[in-house]
């Protein structure tokens, strides 16, 4: 059994970025997706220069400024009031945003990581929907080569939908930024479908961050349990998968805690501080006991895809015991 543990949100701020690399130098990330457009994205790739053995993604969240100036994408970003010059929070589903100013702002993105990481992020973003945003994000990636839709998809557990549908009843504000439906189920490209990567049910992962009382959060939520759980039913998959879950190490600044997700502020709440209690799961000692009793191999992003053993090589060579090799 392979599992990817992947860290989100890379590069948020320089302060958010302690937090992540400590589960880069002492805990079990394996791979980072960075978002290219945020105040700390150029710390984190060039930080990231000296992490060989840690898959790089793009994480095409938008919840930063143009690399090329809001002046030269004015369609793309926000005009007066506490967010100017930030990008729209719905550049998905916008149909007023120019092609031209999406196509060259996200090569500029692209381009940025090559400058200061090195190399185009091994992992691309998928495209939602076949909107201007979506269309620009596909050509910019498929241009230089960088995989998209290289995983399956599972859909939402019904455990998700109960507990949205239990937080309305009790008229909690959190449950009604969800729909019980919850993410849709969807298969990856034909020419990645040979090396079996799943993305699992996030929901499960977070479910105890579904909630109006940050009390809950800071006493209940506790990521290593849905491992030691196993929420997900990751210890029944069959032993050539390769499983991958995401988490938001990263500890908090001004700009993590209040202006950098604007969208379902009730939600970010939950999730902005969960962020100090990833970096310490992923640093926990039962996830390391858990993943030596099981058998685990941990690979990252290119691992998977083009079978190196990128991160097992990093594990024996600190002289860990977690190395299957």
């Amino acid at each position: 059994m392979k599992i990817i543990i992947r860290a989100d949100d890379v590069g948020f701020t320089d302060v958010c970025n302690i937090g992540t690399f400590e589960t880069f130098d002492r805990g079990l990330s394996t791979s980072a997706d960075v978002m290219l457009d945020c105040p700390g994205t150029e710390d984190a790739l060039k930080r990231l220069r000296a992490y060989p053995w840690i898959s790089v993604g793009w994480h095409a969240h938008m919840w930063g400024f143009p690399v090329l100036g809001a002046g030269e994408v004015p369609s793309l970003v926000e005009h007066g009031g506490e967010f100017d010059g930030r990008f729209r929070t719905d550049l998905n589903r916008a149909a007023d945003i120019d092609p031209d100013e999406a196509y060259r702002e996200l090569t500029a993105q692209a381009e940025r990581c090559r400058e200061l990481l090195g190399r185009y992020p091994d992992t691309g973003a998928t495209p939602h929907g076949d909107g201007v945003w979506a269309k620009a994000l596909e050509r910019v990636q498929r241009e230089r080569n960088i995989p998209v839709r290289f995983a399956t998809r599972l859909g939402s557990d019904p455990r998700n939908a109960q507990r949205i549908l239990a937080g309305r009843e009790r008229g909690e504000e959190w449950a009604f930024l969800y729909r019980p439906e919850g993410m849709s189920a969807g298969a990856c490209a034909p020419e990645w479908a040979d090396k079996k990567i799943t993305v699992l049910d996030g929901g499960l992962a977070y479910i105890d961050l579904l909630t109006d009382s940050m009390s809950d959060v800071e006493n209940k939520y506790d990521p290593v349990l849905y491992y030691t759980e196993d929420r997900a039913g990751i210890l029944s998959f069959p032993q050539d998968a390769v499983v991958e879950q995401s988490w938001h190490p990263g500890y908090l600044d001004y700009f993590v805690y209040r202006l950098g997700e604007r969208v379902n502020r009730p939600r970010a709440r939950q999730f902005t501080v969960a962020r100090c209690q990833d970096v310490a799961a992923l640093c926990d000692k039962r996830l390391f006991d858990w993943v030596r009793e099981n058998r685990i191999e941990l690979v990252n992003f290119r691992d998977a895809l083009y079978g190196t053993n990128e991160y097992q090589e990093h594990l024996r060579d600190i002289g860990s015991p977690l190395c299957v090799l």
